[in-house]
């Protein structure tokens, strides 16, 4: 079984000049038949040994990562820690280490060096220099070596073993010259007292103390200094860093390096820029930010993808080779769309996509636009978008002129007027001006302006410097006419065959009756000719019969007996009439009861009419 990752190593930041060390933890690794008995070695990020003079190196008896960078080294550094069991089967885990330059190297008021011999060769540089090191914290008392920060090891050209070890002690205060105080630091770093601590490995020659920056005055010397120490050249510094440069998409970045940025003392200001990456490696060619080293500047167009902070690095050498590092930080803003831009400016070029898309092209582009506008600066120009034509081996690029945009709900319509007379005769055709500052290396093919936004009905029409040939479209290879043309239509023409057939499906059930009921007894019954089927809800109401016996209630009375007349008269005329004999009581539900009256309320019969 291979061996596992058990625990990952965290990302590392350490700073430029300070000892670094880190201790692999015994549960990093796993392995099933070793446990943690693995034996394990550090790579660089392809895989190499690490050299001797690298500033990091590792120990594999103690299972430390340990190293001394110094500013030359602020970069983003990967390392391949690898484990291996004893069946030779292994895993790699990376080291990611970040080494960034200390937070008050442009403070910096003074400096110490120390002039050394190695008495011995040492396997990695690294070690005499920490040995130095903890020799110093040893002579001073402290408790540890943190307040030593190294600015520079240099190593003499004709001899290996003789070097100059420069460093500054960061308990020296920054807000004023400490002079008193360095005389006493260096007062106590004797060479006997060094020797001391660093014999025989190590053999310390002088010691000499000067004050740097704002606060640089003549050399303190300690001993009179030798001869080799008085020939050596001091590596550039940096003393006004860039720190920020700030672009904004569509608009030419042209940023020229201040010359106070580094100092040498040999060379003053007079030293080789040149622009890298986190990981020290050179710029893209088609990268959109560039640098000019004879120039010191950089320049470039960034695009909308470009939007964002990036890193990079800029190194100062002097003639010598020594160098100095600054860590810079380029921040790409979007543009400012919100505005309500007048006119497009549409270009067509007789270039190529490859010839026009690096950062030189683009910039003198740029430049010789705004030569054509009379404007002494590139700000007023935005390129919005760079389409090539890849059939005709032509790009077109349209840009925004910035000066002209809506105010107040108003088109400047004067403003607009004066440019397209700049740029145009009054036949239509562009000035020999124009072409002539453009140039041959962008030969103008055509040239727009479209209106935009409110500006949309003033007149500015299309106007072409050159009539451009039609272009021959490419011939159409076989099987991209079979893609585009024959594959869609019979598509087509297969979705409408099934939408007929569909259709022709559904009315034939529909005439033979398929879309009815679905069993035949239903489907007769619907068909017959009976007596049709009426609810108990349609039924008319029937009037009650006018002689039904009424009701009477339990509680209710009967009426009272009709008056009855004497059958006897004057004259004889009543003797036919019969008494009124009450309706027979009706009986429901087992009890009597009478019929419903079908007047409300009762009434009693006229009297017989008896004549006077």
């Amino acid at each position: 079984m291979y061996p596992i990752i058990k625990n990952r190593i965290q990302k590392q930041a350490i700073i430029a000049g300070k000892v670094f060390s880190l201790t692999v933890p015994q549960d990093t690794f796993l392995d099933t038949e070793d446990g943690n008995n693995l034996r394990l070695e550090l790579f660089d990020s392809h895989g190499h040994p690490l050299k001797n003079n690298s500033w990091i190196q590792f120990d594999v008896e103690t299972r430390e990562i340990y190293g001394l960078p110094l500013e030359k080294d602020v970069s983003k550094w990967h390392y391949i820690l690898q484990a291996t069991d004893s069946g030779d089967k292994s895993v790699n885990e990376t080291v990611d280490i970040s080494v960034q330059q200390h937070k008050s190297h442009r403070s910096v008021n003074h400096e110490i060096s120390l002039a050394l011999k190695l008495q011995r060769k040492f396997a990695r540089n690294v070690d005499w220099q920490i040995q130095i090191i903890r020799g110093i914290t040893k002579v001073l008392g402290d408790a540890s070596v943190s307040n030593v920060v190294v600015r520079e090891v240099r190593n003499s050209i004709q001899d290996p073993n003789l070097a100059t070890f420069v460093y500054t002690n960061e308990t020296l205060p920054k807000d004023r010259c400490p002079e008193e105080m360095l005389d006493e630091l260096v007062a106590q770093l004797t060479e006997n007292a060094l020797n001391d601590v660093l014999n025989p490995d190590i053999m310390v020659k002088s010691v000499l103390g000067q004050q740097i920056g704002q606060c640089m005055k003549s050399v303190i010397p300690k001993v009179k200094p030798t001869q080799s120490i008085a020939t050596k050249n001091y590596a550039p510094t940096t003393r006004n860093q860039v720190d920020r440069v700030n672009a904004t998409v569509g608009h030419l970045l042209v940023y020229k390096v201040p010359a106070d940025t580094f100092y040498d003392p040999e060379d003053g200001n007079d030293l080789k820029l040149k622009l890298l990456t986190t990981e020290r490696n050179p710029l893209d060619h088609h990268h959109w930010l560039q640098f000019d080293s004879k120039n010191q500047e950089f320049f470039g167009v960034p695009q909308p993808q470009d939007v964002g902070q990036k890193e990079y690095l800029l190194i100062a050498e002097d003639r010598e080779g020594l160098t100095a590092t600054d860590a810079l930080v380029v921040v790409v803003h979007q543009a400012h769309y919100k505005r309500d831009y007048s006119v497009l400016f549409e270009l067509t070029l007789d270039t190529t996509q490859e010839q026009f898309s690096t950062a030189q092209s683009q910039r003198r582009f740029i430049e010789r636009l705004a030569m054509v506008f009379g404007d002494s600066h590139t700000n007023y120009i935005q390129i919005r978008k760079v389409h090539p034509m890849r059939h005709v081996d032509q790009v077109q690029v349209t840009f925004f002129n910035t000066t002209l945009y809506r105010q107040h709900q108003r088109c400047p319509d004067e403003e607009i007027e004066a440019l397209r007379n700049m740029l145009l005769y009054q036949d239509g055709t562009v000035r020999t001006k124009v072409r002539d500052i453009l140039g041959q290396e962008f030969n103008l093919v055509n040239m727009s302006m479209i209106p935009m936004g409110t500006c949309q009905g003033f007149d500015t029409p299309i106007h072409v410097t050159n009539e451009p040939e039609k272009a021959i479209p490419p011939p159409i290879a076989k099987d991209d006419y079979l893609l585009t043309v024959v594959l869609p239509a019979v598509i087509i023409l297969a979705m409408l065959l099934i939408a007929f057939i569909i259709a022709c499906i559904l009315y034939r059930r529909r005439l033979t009756g398929k879309m009815e009921l679905g069993t035949d007894e239903e489907r007769k019954s619907f068909r017959s000719k009976g007596i049709p089927v009426i609810f108990q809800d349609e039924l008319d109401e029937k009037p009650e019969i006018g002689n039904k016996s009424p009701v009477i209630l339990k509680d209710e009375k009967p009426p009272l007996l009709p008056p009855s007349y004497s059958s006897t008269n004057n004259d004889g005329e009543n003797e036919d009439v019969d008494e009124y004999v009450p309706p027979p009581a009706v009986v429901m539900g087992g009890r009597e009861s009478r019929g419903k009256s079908p007047v409300t309320p009762s009434y009693r019969r006229p009297p017989p009419y008896v004549s006077p």
